[in-house]
């Protein structure tokens, strides 16, 4: 069993988190298998789990960083 779901793969793959967690859990709400529910929500606990480990700072640093990379993009609109 292999659980996909491209959001909560590219929240993840972006760093967000607890944005993540929260997809898996509405995936979770359209899982009929128990045995996938029990999948999810192990996933879903390591998300929550790397969301708590990053500093403030952290997250603001990379925040900032990607505001100002898509600001970029979006000037000439």
């Amino acid at each position: 069993m292999e659980l996909k779901d491209g959001i909560a793969e590219l929240l993840e793959s972006r760093g967000q988190w607890r944005r993540a967690a929260r997809r898996w859990l509405t995936v979770m709400d359209h899982s009929a298998n128990e045995t996938e529910r029990e999948a999810i929500a192990r996933r879903r606990e390591h998300c929550i789990d790397m969301g708590a480990n990053i500093p403030p700072d952290g997250r603001r640093t990379e925040t900032r960083r990607l505001y100002k990379t898509q600001s970029r993009y979006n000037e000439g609109y």
